[in-house]
């Protein structure tokens, strides 16, 4: 079954206006109190965002292309989400609190 073109547009759409506004969020905090851990979450939405946007032009162009193209474009989306969950689990545990801050 066939997505509605405007369904495309606005997964698009949607996706860069809330990950563009956790950008800005995750910027600030990350200029104010300037710990690496923002860095390694920047980096997670960053890579989190082009594998989403590679998942959407999957949707529009996987009736063009051959489905062992289609599965090996599955693969390395899937490659870059393991990365950008790495990078957040990193960004994670370099703001945890530590035993000298209590």
């Amino acid at each position: 079954m066939l997505m509605e073109e405007e369904v495309l547009a606005l997964l698009r759409f949607g996706l860069i206006l809330v990950i563009g506004a956790i950008l800005i969020v995750v910027i600030v905090l990350m200029v104010r109190y300037k710990k690496a851990g923002y860095g390694w979450i920047l980096a997670h939405l960053i890579l989190f965002s082009w594998g989403a946007l590679g998942w959407i032009k999957l949707l529009e162009t996987r009736a063009t292309t051959s489905s062992v193209q289609n599965s090996l474009t599955i693969g390395w989306i899937g490659l870059i989400w393991a990365m950008s969950m790495i990078c957040m689990t990193i960004g994670l545990l370099r703001l945890r609190p530590s035993l000298n801050e209590k």
